[in-house]
């Protein structure tokens, strides 16, 4: 990557919505927040940053809440990722549409891309700002298909594209006979005037707040995509996401294959390791360990004959000899499993404590 600053465009920025504290996420967010989880060889808030220089958005702003400096130390001003990155943190919680509304001192451009930090995908984000433009839109919505979206929120569109309604949770009755099931995707293109919607200091969510608003003018557009998506708010979710990176399921940056190897990391020959598999830097995998559809964090250790399998193990984690961890076991930063235990998941083991 150059040194040199990119050329940034006056007419997009985008804010990346950052400030969330990965709840569902613990233990492994304990000590860092979600969106420096990390995704095969990188943090994954730099994923978002990599999708969105492909398609040309350079000049970012980071809307920041929880341990907004594990931002600050790893990206610095995003020159090393070939983006322009400033930061903004909110004082409390403001909601989606408050946390954009906080950052209106660094929006100089005409349109505003508002990313959620927990949502991986290759949408095509350069045909969502095409036709945010060609449709004379306020703001646009990323739209991706469900099968059933009972837990989500649907978006109703007309035959152009705008959105009628949104029917939160439906139930079956409320389903339009053959009609798209079509959810909130997380990405959206705003004009700037939208900031003037959304009053300042205050919690306010652009979902159920803001879009109404624009819906009522009729200016709010839908973008259905079938591109790659995953929330990664939840363990299974995380692992999926790692899984899928390796297997090539979606575009990105990091290295594909069944299984990665990272810097300084050894595994002993007489290891089975069956992808895919994520190990991390400096981690090790002893003999006659099995490690299985897993995630090992950085500098951690598979012991002996320890079985490590649809798991994921945050960073100085120790399994010992002989020890068994299946089903979506997660394990917080620097924990220690005992030689011989045995633990089916879905289960957690909180940072740093051993479990005995």
């Amino acid at each position: 990557m150059s040194d040199s600053p990119p050329k940034l465009s006056s007419s997009i920025q985008a804010v990346v919505l950052v400030g969330g504290e990965g709840r569902r996420l613990r233990p492994l967010t304990d000590t860092r927040p979600k969106p420096m989880m990390p995704l095969v060889d990188r943090p994954f808030v730099a994923h978002q940053l990599d999708h969105l220089r492909r398609h040309g958005v350079v000049d970012v702003i980071f809307s920041c809440g929880y341990r907004p400096n594990a931002l600050r130390d790893h990206f610095g001003d995003g020159r090393g990722h070939g983006v322009v990155l400033r930061y903004v943190v909110d004082p409390d919680p403001l909601g989606t549409a408050g946390a954009v509304r906080n950052a209106s001192h660094l929006i100089h451009a005409d349109r505003i891309l508002v990313v959620n930090g927990d949502i991986l995908t290759d949408l095509d984000l350069t045909a969502l700002m095409a036709q945010h433009d060609e449709s004379g839109a306020e703001g646009t919505i990323a739209l991706t298909p469900v099968e059933d979206p009972s837990a989500y929120g649907l978006v109703r569109l007309r035959g152009d594209r705008s959105v009628e309604e949104f029917v939160e949770k439906p139930s079956p009755d409320e389903l339009r006979p053959g009609e798209p099931c079509l959810i909130n995707a997380g990405t959206y293109v705003l004009e700037r005037r939208t900031l003037d919607r959304i009053p300042a200091g205050t919690k306010v969510s652009i979902e159920r707040e803001t879009f109404p608003l624009i819906v009522d003018d009729r200016r709010l557009f839908g973008f259905p995509s079938d591109a790659y998506w995953r929330d990664i708010g939840t363990p299974a979710s995380y692992l999926d996401a790692n899984l899928d990176v390796l297997t090539g399921a979606l575009s990105t940056d990091a290295p594909a294959g069944p299984i990665y190897v990272g810097a300084g990391a050894t595994i002993d020959p007489l290891a089975q390791v069956v992808g895919p598999v994520s190990a991390g830097a400096g981690c090790s995998v002893a003999a006659c360990a099995v490690v299985e559809r897993a995630v090992i964090g950085d500098r951690s250790r598979v012991e002996r004959g320890a079985h490590v399998t649809g798991s994921v193990l945050g960073t100085d984690v120790r399994v010992g000899e002989g020890a068994i961890l299946a089903g979506l076991v997660v394990v917080g930063d620097g924990a220690v499993i005992a030689a011989g235990q045995h633990i089916e998941g879905p289960a957690t083991v909180p940072t740093g404590r051993p479990h005995v």
